[in-house]
């Protein structure tokens, strides 16, 4: 008993302290309020008790989507009568419940929520709450330490007050719209209302919209906060503010920060103060945002303008991009802001042109790629600053620093760091005292008295327009001054002549770079030193007397190859020569090269030090630019190309190696072995032997060499001095080619001669092989006075080429003759033909015109030739049997007469046999190959037939019904009219669905219409009777046509009419031009009323019929009489 006692007691207990669940079960349209206790239930089937009191503060309300009609299971919206003020703990809806709160009559409803454990008001996922009362006005009263949770749908529709508010010492962050809520608000009361409160009604940030949440602000008062010192709403990075009509009452954007913002439906958002973030902003066609006058605008993310941004006239406003992640541009709209920031931290990918007006300020990474920044700004591409060190007040979650010691306005942009500061996190601003800092990413730590560093690392400026950064027409174009700072990098992804942004004033000499990328053909417009790397990932041309300046701890990256490198240009007149220094080298491939080849060099000295490389074509005796040119007879055995390597600083010997193409070799050079060539040195007027062999394969030659100086690429010295060497075998067809023969003697000629011109002959100098065989190739070569005369004699053996000639498989049908036999010639060279054989190829079968289905063998054989050598290939003939072929016809659809012409389609076993289609009733259609035109109606057969040939024999028909159907044609009498005692009107005729143009003139016996009207027939209306049309290719639907006879006069007055008809009744016919209501009476002869009916007369005529029984024969007098009618006529009634 006494556990039983305590369990009763723990069970009240429980009640008292968590109070009474009351679920609402007054339905979809309750006629009561919701302070009546009745629409609540303790069961959510309306089985337990009604709330007794609408103030019962431990009370938790719930509206359950699944039934709200308690007893009477119903579901759908509620619309909730809040005619009275209630209070309860929490207040929840679930299970998809939807309902709207409306105030029926003036004045205000609280609804106070008290608060419990747990969440005190809750809208549920799939569930939504409406307030849209336009009577009276709605409040919910929260308590400073209620939750409240949205995770479905809310709306405030309403041109009276509504509002949650939570007291000014309510809990921050206590009421959360989570990820795929949604909120919609358009307040339009004549006082101010603010959705969520403002400052003397509620806490400082107490609703926060969490990413994937949605606010959509439609009109009327602001849902974030009634001044610029006030914010009901925080925004979480990923929540979307959608702003679709223009700003109403309040404060939107001063000094606040915000996930997404999307303007839309054609509204203008009009910024009334700075923004401190925004992630990423789209503006859509037809919609503004426009800037504050002052301040900034500061976007983390991606810019989606296909509207307008702009900023007002003379304003000073910045966009700040600083997002922590690669940032877009992009839209068809206009992008105008005031001034510029692009922050250290941010990478801005320019998708569109932007329009500035004041100042751009790029301090991190902006990528135009072939986009331009226009307008009237400054533009400076701002370097490495100082870092800048003081200290700050932390507050975990905030985006400022207070107490700011160090940091000013003027670095804005600049990249921020210290203890609880996130990575990436960029200085917005700094208000005007300087003691607090905003910044771009939310703060991580509490802290008083951190130490905070303000730094910049260099501009990052990408290109992809064709004229690079020039002031004229490349990526800026800005009429302001520009300036490029040092110590920013490029990154040029397109051909260009003008790749670096050149400062105006400046003279134009150097660029000086932490980073260089070159990603296409470019040349330069300055001299370029850099810091951190040149990429070379494309042909970077140095015009001459340019330099490259590789810093020292920098270097050259890319992917080097014959299409990237570095062109070391020069001029030969003037003696100019671009050049590469490169500071502190130690071991490094150069890619270096000429203006049409790759000659790169790697240099590995034994000490580090400072060197100028560079390259050019065209060796001379001294191995200067300017040095007398070697002769053609000395470039015989040479690179045609010089290194120029000096050493500015460093000491000992250096391993060098150099790369070159086989368009540079000499004749006699580009045959030897790799053991007589090698690098060669010049002593100021001669060339060395080579130091060490050489790679005559691969194209590489490496050395030691003690110092710098001019290096090239060489063969060893000849023991005479007239050399020809072996002659290569050739196979008749090979090309012309030179013999190769080199001698000291430069003044003389070199002559070939031939001993048998059948194999090869002389032709400009070349040996022109003519045919197959061995001749003695001659080189001879007169005195100079000096070398005597020489003549070398070297046999040249010619190959013959490989011919294959194969028979060509061939069929025939059984009795037939056999078809020509041919052959393929694979191999012939220089054009020839089988012409030239010296006997022609033969091709036998033993197939006659009687052999029997089967393979006979084709033999080929008996050709000859000086110049080949020729294989024989053999086929076959294949006698085929005659055969049968089969024809497939499908089924023909049936066609409506006027249909288009279509086409027949039928296959074969046999398609080299075309098909013939015929139809058997041209009548009905014709067929021109296989093109069907229809005719008429009715049927026909359409058959397809195929003849036979010699290997095939005919085809059986097949044959086809094509039925064409008769299509439908309405013919409609047209209404018509005429005055009572004249002859009937011709009557017309409208004719519906003629095909292919005709009309019925086609048809085989034309429609007349009749009708029982005479001349002397009544007024009123008669049937016209269309009738009597005949066609082959039509089927008749009649539509009759009505007579009206008109009472004679003017038709504008009343006519009334009676007499009695067949049945014995009596037939009140009446006319009005206008409708009306009217009655009609029957009186006898004495005036006595004998029948009376109601009438609705229609403009025209209207019959009417009164029963006569018990009405004797006699005179009588009809009238009718109403609304503007008053006629009468005397009748004898006779029957």
């Amino acid at each position: 008993m006494k556990r039983i006692l305590f369990t009763l007691m723990m069970l009240i207990t429980g009640s008292l302290l968590y109070g009474q669940t009351y679920y609402w079960v007054g339905g979809t349209a309750p006629t009561t309020s919701i302070t009546i206790g009745s629409n609540w239930n303790t069961s959510l089937n309306g089985s337990g008790s009604p709330r007794p009191s609408s103030t019962g503060a431990s009370d938790i309300l719930i509206f359950d989507g699944s039934n709200v009609g308690g007893a009477t299971p119903t579901t759908g919206t509620v619309a909730v009568l809040a005619n009275g003020s209630i209070t309860c703990a929490q207040m929840k809806f679930v299970n998809n419940a939807s309902a709207t709160f409306v105030r029926a009559s003036t004045g205000t409803s609280t609804l106070t929520i008290a608060g419990d454990v747990g969440e005190d008001f809750v809208i549920e996922a799939g569930s939504s709450l409406g307030l849209i009362s336009n009577t009276g006005s709605l409040r919910f009263a929260m308590a400073p330490t209620n939750t409240g949770r949205v995770s479905g749908s809310m709306r405030m529709i309403t041109g009276l007050q509504a509002r949650f508010d939570n007291t000014t010492a309510g809990t921050p962050s206590s009421f959360r719209f989570t990820s795929g809520s949604s909120f919609t608000t358009n307040i339009t009361s004549t006082s101010s209302s603010y959705a969520f409160g403002s400052n003397t009604q509620s806490s400082e940030k107490w609703v926060v919209f969490e990413s994937g949440s949605h606010l959509y602000y439609e009109g009327g008062f602001s849902p974030i906060g009634n001044n610029s010192t006030y914010t009901a709403v925080s925004f979480e990075e990923g929540s979307t503010y959608h702003h679709r009509a223009n700003n109403g009452g309040g404060s939107f954007l001063n000094r606040r920060s915000f996930g997404n913002i999307s303007v839309e439906n054609g509204a203008a958002l009009t910024s009334d103060g700075p923004v401190y973030r925004i992630n990423n902003l789209t503006v859509e066609a037809g919609s503004d945002f426009i800037t504050h006058t002052s301040g900034q605008t500061a976007v983390m993310g991606n810019l989606l303008i296909n509207g307008n941004f702009t900023a007002p006239a003379a304003s000073t406003n910045e966009l700040i991009l600083c997002g922590r992640n690669p940032q877009s541009i992009s839209g068809s709209g206009t992008l105008h802001p005031a001034s510029l920031i692009v922050a250290n931290n941010a990478s801005v990918n320019f998708g569109s042109n932007m329009l500035v007006d004041n100042a751009a300020n790029i301090l991190g990474k902006a990528n135009f790629n072939t986009n331009q920044l226009t307008g009237t700004a400054t533009f400076n591409a701002e370097g490495i600053n100082a870092a800048v060190t003081g200290t700050g007040n932390t507050v975990s979650g905030n985006y400022i620093i207070t107490g700011n010691t160090a940091i000013t306005l003027s670095m804005r942009g600049y990249l921020i760091s210290g203890a609880g500061i996130a990575g990436n996190t960029s200085i917005i601003s700094v208000s005007s005292t300087g003691d607090t800092v905003y910044i771009s990413n939310a703060l991580t730590s509490t802290a008083n008295g951190v130490a905070i560093t303000a730094t910049s690392t260099g501009a990052v400026l990408e290109t992809a327009n064709a004229n690079g950064f020039d002031a004229a027409a490349g990526s800026v174009i800005s009429s302001g001054a520009h300036s490029f700072d040092a110590n920013i990098n490029y990154i040029i992804n397109a051909a260009t002549t003008k790749p670096f942004g050149i400062s105006t004033g400046s003279a134009a000499i150097n660029t000086i770079t932490g980073f260089t990328d070159i990603n296409a053909d470019v040349t330069t417009n300055t001299n370029l030193s850099v810091s951190q790397h040149i990429g070379i990932n494309g042909k970077f041309t140095l015009r001459p007397l340019d330099t490259l300046h590789i810093l020292s701890g920098a270097n050259i990256t890319g992917s080097f190859s014959p299409a990237h490198y570095i062109v070391t240009g020069y001029n030969t007149t003037a003696g100019t020569q671009a050049l590469i220094q490169y500071d502190g080298l130690n071991n490094a491939l150069i890619p270096l090269g000429t203006p049409t080849n790759y000659l790169p060099a790697t240099l590995d000295p034994a000490q580090a030090g400072d060197y100028n490389i560079n390259v050019f074509e065209g060796i001379t005796t001294n191995g200067s630019l300017t040095g007398t040119p070697f002769s053609t007879a000395q470039q015989q055995t040479v690179v045609n190309a010089v290194w120029n390597i000096n050493r500015t600083s460093g000491t000992g010997p250096i391993d060098v190696l150099f790369g070159w193409t086989a368009a540079l070799e000499g004749t006699a050079f580009a045959s030897l072995p790799g053991t007589d060539i090698g690098v060669i040195q010049n002593t100021g007027s001669l060339w060395s032997a080579p130091l060490a062999p050489g790679d005559n394969v691969n194209n590489t030659a490496a050395a030691t060499v003690a110092g710098t100086g001019s290096f090239a690429i060489g063969a060893v010295a000849q023991v005479a001095p007239f050399v020809f060497n072996d002659l290569p075998a050739k196979t008749y067809g090979d090309a012309d080619f030179n013999g190769g023969a080199t001698s000291l003697n430069t003044t003389q000629p070199i002559v070939y001669s031939s001993n048998n011109t059948a194999v090869a002959s002389i032709v400009g100098g070349a040996i022109h092989i003519t045919g197959a065989g061995t001749a003695d190739i001659t080189a001879s070569q007169a005195s100079d006075g000096f070398y005597p005369a020489a003549s070398i004699t070297k046999t040249l053996t010619v190959a013959k080429a490989n011919l294959t000639i194969k028979a060509d498989h061939k069929t025939k049908f059984e009795t037939l003759p056999n078809p020509a036999l041919t052959a393929t010639y694979t191999g012939f060279v220089l054009g020839e033909t089988p012409a030239v054989l010296l006997t022609p190829a033969v091709l036998t079968t033993t197939a006659v015109t009687s052999s029997a289905p089967g393979n006979y063998p084709i033999t080929v054989s008996g050709a000859t030739s000086n110049n080949y050598n020729i294989v024989f290939i053999n086929d076959s003939l294949t006698v085929l049997p005659k055969q049968n072929q089969t024809i497939t016809f499908a089924v023909l659809p049936a066609r409506n007469y006027g249909a288009a012409n279509f086409t027949l389609s039928a296959t074969s076993t046999n398609a080299t046999i075309p098909i013939i289609f015929t139809s058997s009733n041209p009548g009905v259609a014709t067929v021109t190959g296989n093109v069907v035109h229809i005719v008429g109606a009715g049927t026909t057969d359409i058959t397809a037939s195929q003849a036979g040939n010699d290997g095939y024999f005919p085809a059986a028909n097949v044959v086809r019904t094509l039925t064409v159907n008769k299509v439908p044609l309405t013919i409609r009498a047209r209404d018509t009219s005429r005055m009572v005692n004249t002859p009937n009107p011709d009557f017309s005729i409208t004719y519906t669905g003629f095909v292919l143009g005709e009309t019925a003139a086609n048809l085989t016996t034309p429609a007349v219409v009749t009708t029982n009207a005479q001349t002397s027939s009544s007024p009123g209306y008669y049937t016209l009777t269309p009738g009597g049309a005949l066609s082959q290719n039509y089927n008749f639907t009649y539509v009759a046509g009505r007579l009206t006879v008109l009472p004679s006069g003017d038709t504008t007055q009343q006519y009334l009419y009676a007499f009695v008809n067949a049945a014995g009744n009596l037939n009140v016919r009446t006319y009005s031009p206008k409708p009306t209501l009217a009655d009609v009476y029957l009186f006898d002869i004495n005036g006595r009323l004998i029948r009376k009916k109601n009438l609705f007369i229609p403009r025209g005529f209207i019959n009417t019929e009164i029963k006569l029984n018990n009405v004797a024969n006699g005179v009588y007098a009809v009238a009718v009489r109403g609304n503007g009618v008053n006629l009468k006529k005397t009748i004898s009634i006779i029957r």
